[in-house]
């Protein structure tokens, strides 16, 4: 049971981090609104960098949802500035493990009966432990061994706060925010995304769903959920035997390489963006497992749900079309898809235009060691700069995620060998997925524009 006194206190510091914020950007407003004066573009990326690294030590020292909410934050390059985005980027959702005794009691309050009594073994002590919940290895009575995920007693009455927080200090910011930066959409998503990462039964679903997705990829493990020792709260699935697949000493000792373990993953992904439309969101090196196979190939397992994605059938085959016009060089093919996407209007997409085609021209006209040696973060870099000379530019949702995976996990293959790209060692792939005949079919807007 979480004790109440701490809700009231945790509100009254975070006000207190927050209104330094405030009054930073407030008193630039001021002198911009009274006197017309405005810092320059060097001095204004210091306010932001001091801001969010202000905000990033409170939610290190608060940890809990806080966390969570700067990473969700952290995604949304085309709603706050790019220093927020970078400082928050660096969060890490890895916590010290709480005291057995503490989360043995929302397994028996969850499963209806103590710990012992439903399982033959648990280790008291975490595997590992994040901001919402920690894992323990155990072994069911039937002699399985499971991985055991608990989530922690007040979790949810601590993420209400600090949601509570940021909707009553959102006013209060929106004054003096861009007219882009739409504050309450920003605190919506982070709501929504949190409040369904804290229902294990939906990161359970998906788990089961990716992994019957995939079933056909060789060497490629997604754990089994046990739905009778699973609930809201507590989420058992099979044990995989293996490690981090950036563990470079457990690697070499275990004869692998580096490229089958890229390809591996890049069959995976490819296969939930461009095919499935269902992926998982979240593939950091801690969600990536690695172990020797029959003949020393590697065999890859995907762990984690909490943070997974369907996208409608829809807005997929926009985001293929958009990829097929990306990798096509054809500008206006990839205009019509952001249109359609609703990333932007029509008219601002036409007066960019040539910026577009600029962006298209400076990616494609790089030669084959420039290529090689782009990474994601390049790209990225290219593509924001490309957003903020467009007016009214606004990614959906569904688009963040996406990119955030792809992110994600061109940092895992620089950290598995920064001289491979992986995405050139995974073209093959990712054509052949998108080549699919059904991919051909116009829009439903174009279909309808040609009747």
């Amino acid at each position: 049971m979480e004790r109440l006194w701490l809700i009231p206190a945790r509100a009254t510091y975070l006000t207190v981090m927050l209104v330094p914020i405030w009054w930073t950007y407030f008193r630039r407003w001021l002198a911009l609104r009274w006197w017309g004066r405005s810092p320059t573009p060097e001095r204004w990326s210091e306010i932001h960098r001091r801001a969010a690294q202000r905000f990033y030590r409170t939610a290190v020292r608060m940890k809990g949802g806080l966390i969570k909410v700067g990473q969700v934050m952290s995604t949304r390059v085309d709603l706050l500035p790019v220093e927020w985005a970078e400082v928050l980027s660096r969060l890490q959702d890895k916590v010290d493990p709480s005291p057995w005794r503490r989360v043995a009691k929302t397994v028996e309050a969850e499963l209806g009966a103590p710990p012992d009594a439903i399982f033959a073994s648990i280790e008291r002590d975490a595997v590992n432990a994040a901001s919402f919940g920690q894992v323990h290895r155990a072994v069911t009575k039937d002699g399985r061994r499971v991985a055991l995920k608990i989530q922690y007693p007040g979790i949810r009455t601590r993420l209400a706060c600090d949601l509570w927080v940021g909707r009553r200090a959102a006013p209060f910011f929106a004054i003096f925010a861009p007219v882009k930066v739409n504050l309450g959409l920003i605190l919506d998503e982070v709501q929504r995304s949190l409040t369904e990462e804290l229902d294990y039964r939906k990161e359970a679903e998906f788990g089961t769903r990716i992994r019957e997705n995939l079933v056909g990829i060789e060497d490629l493990v997604v754990p089994e959920v046990l739905p009778e020792h699973s609930s809201r709260s507590v989420l058992c699935s099979a044990w995989f035997d293996g490690f981090k697949v950036t563990d470079e000493a457990k690697r070499e000792a275990a004869g692998l390489g580096v490229e089958p373990i890229i390809l591996k993953m890049m069959e995976a992904y490819t296969q939930m963006f461009f095919i499935d439309g269902v992926f998982q969101s979240d593939p950091h090196p801690g969600n990536l497992m690695v172990r020797a196979g029959e003949g020393g190939q590697p065999v890859v397992c995907i762990l984690d749900f909490g943070q997974s994605k369907a996208l409608p059938k829809g807005f997929q085959r926009k985001l293929i079309h958009a990829a097929i016009a990306f990798m096509g060089r054809d500008v206006d093919g990839f205009s019509r898809a952001v249109v359609a996407m609703d990333i932007a209007r029509a008219e601002d997409v036409e007066a960019g235009r040539p910026l577009l085609k600029t962006f298209f021209d400076d990616v494609f006209d790089l030669s084959p060691q420039e290529l090689k040696e782009m990474d994601a973060e390049d790209l990225k870099r290219m593509a924001q700069e490309l957003a903020g000379t467009i007016e009214g530019v606004h990614i959906p949702t569904d688009l963040i995620l996406y990119g955030r995976a792809f992110m994600l996990l061109a940092g895992v293959v620089t950290q598995l060998d920064d001289h491979v790209n992986g995405f050139i060692l995974a073209r093959p792939l990712i054509m052949k997925a998108l080549m699919r005949p059904e991919n051909f079919a116009p829009l439903p807007e174009e279909a309808t524009a040609a009747a």
